[in-house]
């Protein structure tokens, strides 16, 4: 599969709950020794397993709970020129190329309407931009920021 094993799962599986925890808490959870942890880490940072550790932000707190998500559409020509002028837009959180109806479906973050407003109008004006499609995210029923890992079968 991805030249994981039982224990890389484990670990990886709670260090997604919380990023924050010791290598001995967590050796106490798994029943992984300590120091194992420390290795298998260490080296599923340097094979780009794990990319970094963040914090994840309460956006109510912080008053960035704005969020709309949004269709792009493009030309042929101008897609991958687009998705890179959009992934230096700050607010735009997420962008994904897409099967869809839209050539790119981007997230945006903002703390007001009218910094939402101006955010548009500035990927309006992104060379290659046909169009765009805003909706508005109203009420938010689950937003994970980790990944559904399954552990290998074992033999």
């Amino acid at each position: 599969m991805s030249g994981l094993d039982e224990e890389d799962f484990t670990i990886l599986t709670e260090i997604q709950k919380d990023g924050r925890i010791s290598y001995v808490k967590l050796s106490r959870k798994t029943g992984i020794p300590d120091s194992t942890i420390h290795d298998k880490i260490k080296r599923l940072i340097s094979k780009g397993v794990i990319k970094k550790f963040i914090t994840i932000l309460n956006d109510e707190k912080v008053g960035v709970n704005i969020v709309a998500i949004i269709g792009v559409e493009t030309g042929a020509k101008l897609y991958k020129n687009v998705a890179e002028a959009l992934c230096e837009v700050e607010a735009v959180v997420e962008v994904y190329g897409t099967t869809a109806e839209f050539d790119l479906i981007i997230k945006v973050r903002t703390s007001t309407r009218d910094e939402l407003s101006k955010i548009l109008n500035q990927i309006r004006k992104i060379d290659g931009v046909d169009d765009i499609y805003v909706s508005s995210i109203l009420e938010v029923f689950k937003e994970e920021h980790t990944l559904p890992l399954k552990e290998p079968k074992k033999s």
